[in-house]
């Protein structure tokens, strides 16, 4: 039987946040300036700090301040006490745009200092962008910008932007939960081309999005916004008739029966948006239309079942192809998910529109920083290929809380790892990639 006793040594279970300490520092967040704040920087890095371990609540800031290890792998001189960083945050909310944009730079920083991989499409690589929204739960409370949600809710709705396979969080905007997704999204597409124009210069960039953004606004935006900018937009079928889309598919659509009493036909229509006399003429409108006669059970049906699916796209690839990277995009559901509750981020803790808003901002750079330490810990020694993704969760669990004893010895503080611990070579790894960046 083990029995459980104290000691005087100092344990931590965080050690990752030496990793993410110099990630935080490589890209400036320390840095961060505000007129009315003189510290602006460390109550960042600090909230910084919490949100890699998967916390959000100021209460952990209280735990924090008795934590050496903390405020030395982070490089703070000091740690605010959690009234102090409420109080301060709504000071700083006067200039949230101002910091917001701040931590956009550090945010591209972080991004550029990791694994980022394009699609390979018809021989061409393509970064994907993949734009959409989502709702956070924030009901039963009274913060400013809560309100009804489309998920049946009161919450907010915010939009994000991930770029590349491994999808990093690009950019977001928070959002009150009534506000269509629609409403402000080509400025946000506008907006992000700087961002992308910084983190691989020139280049195709292929941005998808779903129905809700079936707008001219949206597909000028992205067209407007240079040369290698590619689409692949859902359109709202609206008030499209079905049986007049059967006809185009049975015309010109390429034909299959993946089993009985089911047909369906793929291809691309010379259809183009247009608006007041403007026609964007190199998007065309490619298709997906299913016929039923038989269910899956087998019943065969009074009234044949028509089913349409209908995307606007200037790639020049077969439909199947269109298809298949439309579906890839639904993987951003994924990254909502790992941001929600793999890392806590969908309660704000604060009253404050404002102070949210920048709170989500700084969400995103710990986002990126996780996903980065994620994709190197995958890596192969030499190799530069990658094949999959590993979840935040995952990666908080296996390189955030790494434990060790921090021991103060000829004036200078080291972190020991056991020497058996199966993390060690990878966290190793991790340091020296971190400080030969």
């Amino acid at each position: 039987m083990i029995k459980i006793d104290t000691t005087p040594e100092i344990i931590e279970s965080k050690g990752g946040l030496l990793l993410a300490g110099k990630i935080a520092k490589k890209a400036g967040l320390g840095n961060i300036k505000c007129k009315v704040m003189e510290k602006a920087g460390t109550i960042i890095i600090s909230l910084f700090g919490l949100m890699v371990e998967g916390k959000t609540d100021f209460e952990s800031m209280d735990e924090k301040r008795r934590s050496l290890f903390f405020k030395e792998a982070l490089e703070l001189s000091f740690v605010y006490a959690k009234e102090t960083v409420r109080l301060y945050l709504e000071q700083m909310a006067a200039e949230a745009d101002k910091i917001i944009e701040q931590l956009r730079g550090s945010n591209t920083q972080i991004i550029k200092g990791g694994p980022l991989h394009s699609l390979w499409i018809g021989g061409r690589q393509y970064l994907p962008v993949d734009i959409d929204t989502t709702a956070m739960d924030n009901s039963k409370t009274k913060k400013e910008g809560v309100s009804w949600t489309y998920r049946g809710f009161d919450g907010y709705h915010p939009i994000l932007a991930y770029v590349g396979k491994e999808g990093y969080m690009l950019d977001c905007e928070l959002r009150p939960g009534s506000q269509h997704c629609q409403n402000g999204t080509p400025a946000f597409i506008s907006a992000l081309m700087g961002e992308l124009q910084k983190i691989q210069a020139g280049g195709r960039f292929l941005f998808r999005l779903d129905s809700g953004n079936d707008a001219w606004d949206t597909l000028k935006a992205i067209t407007d916004g240079g040369k290698g900018n590619y689409c692949i937009i859902k359109r709202n079928n609206r008030q499209e008739n079905e049986e007049n889309w059967l006809k185009i598919a049975k015309r010109g659509g390429k034909k299959s029966v993946p089993r009985e009493g089911k047909t369906v036909w793929v291809g691309k229509a010379d259809i183009h948006p247009s608006k007041k006399g403007e026609i964007l003429k190199d998007i065309s409108c490619v298709y997906e239309v299913i016929e039923r006669e038989i269910d899956k059970a087998g019943t065969p049906l009074l009234i044949n079942e028509i089913e349409m699916n209908l995307w606007w796209t200037n790639l020049r690839v077969d439909s199947e192809k269109v298809i298949e990277l439309y579906h890839d995009h639904g993987t951003s559901e994924q990254f909502h998910s790992e941001l929600k509750n793999d890392m806590g981020i969908e309660r704000f803790p604060s009253g404050k529109f404002a102070v949210n808003k920048i709170l989500l901002a700084v969400a995103m750079t710990a986002y990126n920083a996780l996903r980065l330490l994620g994709q190197r810990s995958i890596e192969q020694e030499g190799s530069h290929k990658m094949h999959r993704r590993k979840r935040l969760g995952k990666v908080i669990l296996d390189v955030i809380c790494v434990a060790g004893k921090l021991v103060k010895h000829a004036g200078s503080l080291i972190f020991k790892i056991h020497e058996q611990d199966p993390v060690l070579p990878i966290f190793l790894r991790l340091n020296l990639a971190l400080d030969s960046s």
